[in-house]
């Protein structure tokens, strides 16, 4: 299997620590060609382990591919005691984790050769968007699924969540849940009807990682998570913001997209320099999790945006 051969053939694992002292946890593995090195940003509550397959397939095509825990998630440090709760208080602090992963891993591992390519999802789709707009040089290429462009916050009207998260903050609610958030529990994420993905077996495979290693888990995000989010959408929803993030990329969501906005999504594709854009029919949220059909169309799109001159 792609996960099997993707940890066993020439996997390193390391760990690196930001300026302000937060230890983050790194991994790569060579390529099989001198194409570059794809660099893997997770959405929020994912880990290294989530992507293995994805590592498989990247190695398959001949690429080095490196990958790292964000702050608060997977076996990087957490900021708060309860580990369930997915906190930061502001995002420039994944600013830092991504240049602590860039020039304290990446740049010295000599099985990571040049150009630096991005593939991100999510959450991690959102802060590469930031990162380009700010730090664009090391990367030739960005490869965005299902970027944070707006978060469904159904049954709340949005207006509304980003209300009670700004007041939360200001009265020192700032560590505690969002309303209904909870730690992460299996039993209360049933797949049918889920809004990730239709391939059961994928889905099911997250939860088998999570009972391997409970260290792994994250539940719902803070109050204070959730405010620094709207925030770090605002300023990165801007037009001319994205108009000046010059670096080709292509943005993949999904028709049946609701964890996010299929429009917001498409709005964002259409005021970033230089982006094309591809809505899958019929896929959900996790791209990379979904079945193989539509895993088929991301793959296809991917070979041929990487092979454009």
């Amino acid at each position: 299997m792609a996960a099997t051969e993707a940890i066993q053939e020439g996997a390193r694992f390391a760990s690196v620590r930001t300026a302000d002292g937060v230890k983050l946890r790194a991994a790569c593995w060579p390529g099989r060609k001198l194409l570059g090195t794809v660099l893997i940003l997770q959405g929020r509550t994912e880990c290294i382990e989530k992507y293995y397959e994805t590592i498989g397939e990247l190695r398959a095509r001949g690429y080095a591919v490196a990958a790292f825990d964000w702050r608060g998630q997977g076996l990087s440090d957490r900021a708060l005691t309860d580990r369930h709760k997915g906190h930061v208080w502001d995002f420039a602090a994944y600013h830092r984790d991504l240049d602590t992963f860039l020039d304290g891993f990446v740049a010295s591992a000599p099985e990571l050769p040049k150009p630096y390519y991005i593939l991100a999802h999510s959450m991690g789709a959102h802060i590469a968007v930031r990162y380009l707009h700010e730090r664009p040089e090391p990367f030739a290429r960005a490869v965005l699924c299902s970027p944070m462009a707006y978060i469904n916050t159904a049954p709340l009207p949005h207006f509304i969540a980003r209300a009670i998260a700004a007041a939360g903050v200001k009265c020192g609610l700032t560590e505690a849940y969002v309303p209904g958030g909870k730690a992460y529990d299996p039993a209360r994420n049933p797949f049918e009807g889920n809004p990730l993905t239709h391939d059961a077996e994928r889905y099911a495979r997250e939860a088998q990682l999570f009972r391997a290693n409970p260290d792994l888990v994250i539940g719902s995000p803070t109050l204070g998570w959730l405010d620094a989010a709207y925030r770090s959408m605002a300023m990165a929803g801007q037009a001319h913001f994205c108009a000046a993030i010059k670096t080709p990329a292509l943005l993949v969501y999904g028709s049946e997209e609701t964890v996010s906005s299929p429009d917001q999504q498409a709005l964002l594709a259409s005021q970033l320099g230089q982006c094309q854009a591809l809505c899958i029919t019929g896929a959900r949220h996790e791209i990379l999790q979904e079945t193989d059909a539509i895993r088929a169309q991301f793959w296809r799109a991917f070979d041929s945006f990487m092979k454009r001159p």
